[in-house]
């Protein structure tokens, strides 16, 4: 008899279970378990430390959590069948700018929680799949996480780069990117799928930050095609 297929989801920054659970749905013949990081700082000994689904398995993590799949990769090699990094980069700051804006939105932060997160909120999608996709198929959180919280998530994206570790991931490691997404832009996982040994990339034209929920059918079929999961 075959083996369930084992996936462990990592949500992105400030989202928590919610965000994954329309394409856990989609895939009831395989095990599930899903990290957030909204009560804990992102580390890849944190993900170690609250791991309960038996490895190996495949590990897929977006955005923030992508980076976090790849760091737990490299450390725990032996747990990782595959990775899907899914919105994902070699690093989150590439350019002056963008350390500029990441210190601007951690400031307010302290000021305005949640009115940095419905800033944020509003760049996940583009404005064809804001219209098309209904508001409650939108949603990658419960309730608004607290100011510490989201700190540290944007403490550790201030820092975070792959860029070193990338090419000694002897493993296979599927990207996938939205061609319109402006938080992490398709260039940086170009960057990413150059650097890895066995990486491949999968960008989706007029798709943004969060091709999971525009499309899930359709990254249900990408993940199944890809992870060996029937």
């Amino acid at each position: 008899m075959k083996q369930r297929v084992r996936c462990l989801w990592l949500a992105g920054w400030s989202a928590d279970e919610r965000c994954w659970q329309l394409v856990i749905e989609r895939l009831p013949e395989a095990e599930h378990q899903v990290i957030s990081f909204l009560d804990v700082a992102p580390s890849a000994e944190e993900i170690a430390r609250r791991l309960h689904i038996a490895p190996p398995f495949v590990l897929i993590g977006w955005s923030m959590g992508a980076f976090l799949a790849l760091q737990y990769a490299a450390a725990y090699p032996q747990h990782v069948t595959e990775v899907c990094v899914v919105s994902g980069a070699s690093q989150f700051i590439t350019q002056k700018r963008d350390a500029r804006l990441l210190e601007r939105m951690m400031r307010r932060v302290t000021e305005d929680p949640e009115q940095v997160l419905q800033e944020f909120d509003g760049r996940l999608f583009t404005t064809t799949e804001v219209k098309r996709i209904p508001a409650t198929k939108r949603v990658i959180r419960g309730c608004a996480p607290d100011a510490e919280t989201l700190l540290d998530g944007l403490g550790y994206l201030r820092t975070v780069s792959v860029r070193e570790l990338a090419p000694w991931l002897q493993l296979p490691v599927h990207l996938l990117s939205g061609a319109a997404d402006p938080i992490c832009p398709v260039v940086g996982a170009e960057e990413l799928a150059e650097l890895l040994p066995q990486g491949d990339l999968t960008v989706w034209p007029e798709v943004g930050h969060v091709p999971f929920l525009s499309q899930p059918d359709r990254f249900v079929a990408w993940m199944k095609e890809r992870c060996n999961i029937d």
